[in-house]
């Protein structure tokens, strides 16, 4: 039961992210049961922990709905995101193995690779690259709680699909810093793996808000 549960999980999960079940749409179980295949109890459990997630919210006699962030919410992620994954860069580039500074070089050339093939899903497999390259820096972070709660914040469904809107600009500009944080990491230097990651979520955080709502902070 296990499997099926993170089967279910995992496509609920994707859908949200990449803007197929957009913001405000009804997640019926009925409707996910009969377009997935399975029971209902799988089907549950995905919803409950997307609601732990914030990827969903449930209402009460109304059932489960896709999340809708506000501008307000996405600011308030992407300013807690700044402040902690700089963090776990810095500790990143102090306590790395070679073997995790190797990992965050291979991430960014599959990120280059990917631009290169670029595939008609290119966008969906560039989100997931770039989770995976920052999951690498938090894992060498070594640092058990700050990952936990930067996951959680990554889990915003706006947060993570920021690649859907995303100029070619904006995304060779997060392939650059990729690599320039790899570099840091590598050679050890904490005070700059710690402002390139804040500059680096900075201008994500603008870019996305621009592209989004029209306007991005000063």
């Amino acid at each position: 039961m296990a499997g099926a549960d993170d089967s279910v999980y995992a496509v609920v999960r994707g859908r949200i992210v990449s803007g197929a079940y957009p913001p405000g749409q009804h997640l019926l179980e009925s409707v996910l049961t009969a377009e997935l295949g399975v029971s209902r109890s799988p089907v549950r459990a995905a919803l409950r922990r997307l609601t732990e997630e914030s990827l969903v919210i449930t209402e009460p006699h109304r059932g489960a709905f896709v999340a809708q962030l506000t501008r307000s919410d996405i600011d308030e992620v992407f300013d807690l995101r700044q402040n902690l994954e700089s963090k776990a860069a810095g500790l990143a580039a102090l306590i790395r193995s070679d073997d995790e500074a190797d990992a965050l070089f291979e991430s960014v050339r599959a990120m280059e690779a990917i631009i290169e093939a670029r595939s008609p899903s290119y966008r969906a497999e560039l989100l997931t690259n770039n989770q995976e390259f920052h999951d690498l820096i938090l894992a060498a972070a070594r640092a058990p709680r700050l990952v936990q709660i930067v996951r959680t914040l990554t889990a915003s469904s706006l947060s993570l699909g920021t690649f859907y809107y995303y100029s070619d600009e904006d995304i060779a500009r997060s392939v650059a810093f990729h690599r320039d944080l790899a570099v840091a990491i590598l050679k050890q230097h904490p005070e700059v793996a710690a402002a390139l990651m804040a500059a680096h979520l900075g201008i994500a955080h603008h870019a996305f808000v621009d592209r989004r709502f029209g306007d991005a902070r000063a």
